[in-house]
C-alpha cells in the first residue's frame, strides 16, 4: 500500500445482488468494497479471493477479473481514481479482513451520507480516512503482541464501555508499569490504550446515534463517556461535528 497515493475523484454508494456469475472488464478507476451480507468469489490469472461478510475487497484500476455471486448478499462501495503517475494502493486484487469491522461499517455509512448530501469535499476525506484504517489494519497484522498483552486488550474491548477502566489497571494486568504498558500497547496496535479506547467509544457512540433510539444523554452513558460534555468534546474532535449533528445528517 503506498503511502503517496493521490486520489483525485471519489463515488460512493451501495447496493444488493443475486447469486450470478460475471465477467468484468477492465475499468479505469478501482474499486473498494465492505460486504455487509453474502458471499462471492474474485479470480484473475494469478488472484482467487473469497469475499465474505465484513470484509473489505479491493480491486485495482485496469483489472479484468471473474466473479461469481455465491449468495444474496449487500454491500458498500468506494469507487476511485487516482493522479497520473500516481501508484495506486495496492497492484492486485487484495481482501482485507479488518479487526475493526465497526470502524469500517462506520466510515463507510457516513461516506453513504455525504454522497447523499453531495458533499464532495466530504466523501473524499472519507476515501482518505479509510485507507487510513486499511494501513493500521496491515500493520498490527505484522506485528505478534503478547498472549498477555491480547489478553489486557481483550479485557478492554469487554468492558469498553465501563467508565471506570484505567491504565494503571491494565498495567497491574500486565504486570508492567504503566509507562512500559503504554510504550507495548501502542507497538501493537499504533494507538495509547487512552487514544484506543476514546476511539472505540466514539465508535460506539455512532452506532447508537445512527439508531436514532435514544438521546445524546443515552448514548454518551451507554459509549462509556463519564458526562454528555466530555462526549460531545471528544465527539466533535474526533469526528468533526456534534453528535446531534451527526445524528441529524
Amino acid at each position: 500500500m503506498m503511502n503517496e497515493t493521490i486520489i483525485t475523484k471519489v463515488e460512493f454508494f451501495s447496493t444488493s445482488y443475486q447469486p450470478m456469475r460475471a465477467n468484468v472488464a477492465a475499468r479505469n478507476f478501482s474499486s473498494l468494497t465492505y460486504r455487509t451480507k453474502g458471499r462471492i468469489t474474485v479470480n484473475t490469472e494469478s488472484v482467487s479471493l473469497v469475499s465474505d461478510e465484513n470484509t473489505l475487497t479491493f480491486i485495482p484500476c485496469g483489472c479484468r477479473y471473474s466473479t461469481e455471486i455465491l449468495e444474496d448478499g449487500e454491500m458498500m462501495i468506494l469507487h476511485y481514481q487516482i493522479a497520473d503517475g500516481a501508484e495506486d494502493f495496492f497492484d492486485e486484487p487484495t481482501l482485507i479482513t479488518p479487526v475493526h469491522k465497526e470502524t469500517f461499517l462506520n466510515l463507510f455509512s457516513r461516506a453513504m451520507k455525504h454522497s447523499t448530501a453531495g458533499n464532495r469535499s466530504a466523501c473524499m476525506a472519507d476515501a482518505y480516512r479509510l485507507f487510513a484504517e486499511i494501513e493500521k489494519e496491515l500493520l498490527q497484522k505484522k506485528a505478534q503482541p503478547s498472549p498477555r498483552l491480547r489478553m489486557v486488550k481483550q479485557f478492554m474491548d469487554d468492558h469498553i464501555t465501563d467508565c471506570e477502566l484505567s491504565v494503571n489497571a491494565f498495567a497491574e494486568m500486565h504486570k508492567t508499569s504503566e509507562a512500559y504498558f503504554r510504550r507495548e500497547f501502542k507497538k501493537y496496535y499504533s494507538e495509547t490504550p487512552i487514544e484506543y479506547i476514546k476511539r472505540r467509544r466514539i465508535e460506539i457512540a455512532c452506532h447508537l446515534l445512527r439508531t436514532e433510539l435514544y438521546s445524546i444523554s443515552d448514548v454518551a452513558t451507554r459509549a462509556g463517556f463519564g458526562s454528555i460534555s466530555y462526549f460531545s468534546a471528544e465527539f466533535r474532535k474526533t469526528i468533526g461535528c456534534s453528535p446531534k449533528e451527526y445524528r441529524d445528517m
